[in-house]
């Protein structure tokens, strides 16, 4: 195992900060044309890669967050008719409830598509090569799947 230098410590201080700005400014774009945060978005895109509807807890390994944050997100989305949730055979089982997009929902994640489509290749994905693609994308792979794998 390669020991913690300062290299390391300087590439994660690296991605950790260029990531949160990359998303305050991917956030602002979608801000600006739809009035809705980058967070929401999250979540019907995750819905939409899922198929349309998922359970929460497979939704949160998705979007990689933490089940009360989502939580939160689902209320407002639900409370704006972009998704609903479903209960299923034993509605006081919080386990069996299933969200799913909806016709209006379904028509936000196209429509707002196309706005984090256009801001994302604005603030990243048009300063890289091919070849660095490749790299970043194997580099999570690896960091992805550890975390997949740990406790």
């Amino acid at each position: 195992m390669p020991r913690l230098d300062a290299n390391r410590v300087a590439a994660w201080r690296d991605m950790q900060s260029l990531t949160a700005e990359l998303e305050r400014r991917i956030d602002v774009d979608v801000r600006e044309e739809w009035d809705i945060g980058l967070g929401w978005f999250d979540v019907l895109a995750a819905l939409q890669r899922l198929g349309g509807s998922a359970r929460p807890v497979q939704l949160a390994a998705e979007l990689r967050i933490v089940a009360s944050s989502l939580s939160r997100r689902l209320d407002r989305l639900e409370e704006e008719g972009w998704v609903k949730r479903h209960a299923g055979r034993e509605a006081t089982d919080l386990r069996s409830i299933t969200v799913e997009l909806t016709r209006r929902g379904r028509q936000l994640w196209r429509e707002m598509n196309v706005t984090y489509r256009r801001a994302v290749q604005h603030h990243f994905a048009v300063m890289l090569s091919d070849a660095h693609v490749a790299g970043l994308r194997d580099a999570l792979v690896v960091l992805a799947d550890h975390l997949d794998d740990a406790p």
